[in-house]
């Protein structure tokens, strides 16, 4: 695969922009209301620290993923345990998005559509780019990025001239230490999703100023997300905000009909599909490497279809109980499972560093 130095920061602003730019913001605003830019500032902050013991495990064997050599660092009953953890959080946040997908489209353009219905396709969508392998995907996500970064800053632009800007003092007035540190681990676990990263490092060249080029992909990140909290907020205020589902969609349809914002809905929600398809497509085709881990490489072309099933047999099951759905996508016990998953990379890099020290077999034949 032929790369460039920041092809790896492109795709992971699209795969990271996708979930968090239409649904963090509603949640931090409930949360916390005007004080929610420090959150998402020190939570950007707090996703760094994953980024880098991620940039650190991924150049321990460069050319070789981590799922290959992770036994040799944690012992081999360890290690298919993490493995495991990996696939279930990967297939569960993929039935998040089918969900997601499903709520957004049947409550805005495909109203009466039988649920299961928008699954199944978003399924095969799913499962017939994950089929295509970490190429295709990173090459598709390098082809929207560009577009979708300047899209969202030019909706962002447009959304200011009907911002009211006398909200702005309350943004230094209202502070809450137990907020801001909730909203940080928020955001934090929703912007440290670097473990996945670990999947594509045979196909990049992890140098030191990988881990640079990732920080900026968060940092831009963090930026979209608080601008479209920020023009949330300025739109509609701290009430209205709070019920809002799709804050992003409303400030579209908030609009004049007969100006550029108002007709550019179905440009702007195609970029977000987009990147959502990606999102879902990477973690399942991650998903399927585990399960091929795990198998022994057995079966692997009906691991993603498989895997998919499940995906949206959740979603089907969260589609018939919306309440629970909605407990468990803001539920603070998610956001632990969350971190736990995301915080991989550290165990292995302070077990290799403890093994390292006590001068035992570093990555050399352990678990093999």
């Amino acid at each position: 695969m032929q790369t460039s130095k920041w092809q790896l920061t492109r795709f992971a602003i699209v795969y990271l922009s996708g979930q968090s730019t239409m649904f963090l913001a509603p949640g931090i605003i409930e949360a916390s209301g005007y004080q929610g830019w420090i959150g998402i500032i020190a939570g950007c902050a707090l996703a760094m620290i994953p980024l880098f013991f991620t940039v650190q495990v991924g150049r321990m064997r460069p050319g070789t993923g981590w799922i290959d050599f992770g036994a040799e660092i944690m012992g081999k009953w360890l290690h298919r345990l993490m493995v495991i953890l990996l696939l279930c959080w990967c297939v569960y946040y993929a039935s998040y998005d089918i969900e997601n997908f499903v709520l957004f489209f049947g409550a805005n353009y495909l109203r009466g559509t039988p649920p299961l219905f928008i699954q199944i396709v978003i399924g095969l969508v799913i499962i017939y780019t994950a089929q295509l392998g970490v190429t295709s995907i990173v090459y598709m996500s390098d082809g929207i990025s560009l577009i979708f970064i300047f899209s969202f800053i030019l909706s962002i632009y447009l959304f200011v001239q009907h911002a009211n800007f006398a909200m702005l003092p309350a943004f230094i007035h209202y502070h809450d230490p137990r907020l801001i540190s909730n909203d940080a681990v928020t955001v934090m676990s929703w912007l440290s999703e670097w473990v996945v990263l670990l999947f594509i490092v045979p196909e990049f060249k992890i140098s030191k100023s990988t881990m640079k080029r990732l920080a900026v992909a968060g940092v831009a990140v963090m930026l979209l997300v608080l601008l479209s909290w920020l023009m949330t907020l300025l739109n509609f205020g701290v009430y209205l905000s709070k019920e809002l589902k799709f804050p992003y969609l409303q400030l579209v349809r908030s609009s004049s009909n007969d100006d550029l914002l108002g007709n550019s809905d179905p440009i702007l929600i195609g970029f977000w599909s987009s990147s959502m398809f990606i999102h879902s497509a990477f973690l399942i085709f991650v998903a399927g490497k585990c399960a091929a881990y795990l198998t022994g490489q057995r079966a692997k072309k009906l691991l993603v279809p498989a895997l998919t099933v499940c995906s949206i047999t959740i979603a089907f099951l969260y589609s018939r109980h919306l309440a629970k759905y909605d407990q468990d996508y803001y539920a603070f016990s998610t956001v632990l499972f969350w971190l736990i998953v995301e915080c991989i990379p550290v165990y292995y890099f302070i077990v290799a560093v403890i093994r390292m020290k006590l001068g035992k077999q570093g990555l050399q034949g352990r678990g093999k």
